[in-house]
């Protein structure tokens, strides 16, 4: 058995360079136990030391792969492409995980399984370094699996037999690759696994690490009925409100139609707010994106109505 780990990043050096330390000690620990693997760095263009820092820490185990441009599910397909194990672990640069994991997910002989994802929040590097000692003490406790309708990535571990069967990730999707993925796998009678009994820490920037507020509009629009059907299907609080507000403005729009011109204002709520929270050139930006977006949702809503989700992602 060969065991292929896929690293993804981009300008990610500020994280980097405390993930690649759990990185090492986890490459130490399957030499440890006679595994056979292959590291694949893909590197999405950096402008800063991210490369430099994962070769000098992996020293020599890595294989680097230049993708400039390449978002997120594009580089996932590099590594599918230029990978040769018979399991395929995607290991996303901002995750901090403890060594045995890797190994644990691959001796469950699943086809998708993934360890339960902390999202924490840092000040400062003293943070992260907190949570980098916590993650490389833990002792590994008994095995306890759930099945899941998906997993979301942190250390994700697949058969390559997978992605024979459901294809590989839709490059058009900027966020949301691993729900669609899991989704479209179940559709085809794969199931998807999480190991709760083992945690690992993705690290966040607030704000600075959010998808939305970083992608520029033209590629966040790409597959944006796709996404939208995809949390129609499996919404956060966050989006079922925020797709209701979306539509009670528009639903106030439409009211100018039979009542007042004066109604149609209320399209221009959320500008005014997204203006005074993010500036006027941000600001507007992230009017589009969100306008768009739950826009879709809506319709996305309706389309479930009366097609299963399995129908619309193969139709969309």
């Amino acid at each position: 058995m060969k065991i292929s780990i896929g690293i993804l990043g981009k300008n990610s050096e500020w994280i980097l360079k405390h993930s690649m330390v759990a990185v090492k000690q986890t490459l130490s620990y399957l030499r440890n136990h006679g595994v056979d693997f292959e590291v694949i760095y893909v590197d999405g263009g950096s402008r800063d030391g991210s490369v430099v820092t994962v070769k000098k820490m992996l020293d020599g185990s890595v294989r680097v792969v230049n993708a400039e441009g390449t978002n997120i599910p594009e580089a996932r397909n590099v590594v599918i492409r230029e990978s040769t194990g018979d399991y395929i672990v995607f290991w996303d640069s901002d995750i901090i995980a403890p060594p045995h994991t890797i190994l644990r997910l691959v001796n469950l002989g699943l086809p998708i399984a993934a360890p339960d994802r902390r999202d924490v929040y840092i000040v400062d590097e003293s943070d992260i370094i907190k949570y980098l000692e916590t993650a490389l003490s833990t002792i590994p406790s008994a095995v306890e699996v759930v099945e899941v309708p998906y997993v979301v990535f942190s250390v994700t571990a697949f058969k390559r037999e997978v992605f024979e069967k459901v294809g590989v990730f839709d490059e058009r999707m900027t966020q949301a690759e691993d729900r669609d993925f899991g989704i479209r796998a179940r559709c085809r009678g794969i199931k998807s696994y999480l190991l709760k009994s083992d945690v690992v820490y993705d690290i966040n920037r607030r704000l600075k690490s959010d998808v939305p507020i970083t992608t520029p509009l033209r590629q966040y629009i790409r597959g944006v009925h796709k996404k939208a059907a995809i949390y129609a299907y499996s919404p956060s609080p966050r989006q079922r409100r925020n797709m209701l507000l979306y539509g009670a403005v528009h639903g106030v729009a439409l009211i100018s139609l039979f009542t007042h011109p004066l109604f149609l204002m209320a399209e221009m709520t959320p500008l005014a707010f997204f203006i005074v929270k993010y500036k006027f050139s941000k600001g507007v930006e992230m009017w589009l994106k969100s306008l768009i977006f739950y826009t879709s949702m809506i319709f996305a809503n309706i389309a479930l109505w009366k097609y299963n989700i399995c129908e619309i992602l193969d139709k969309w």
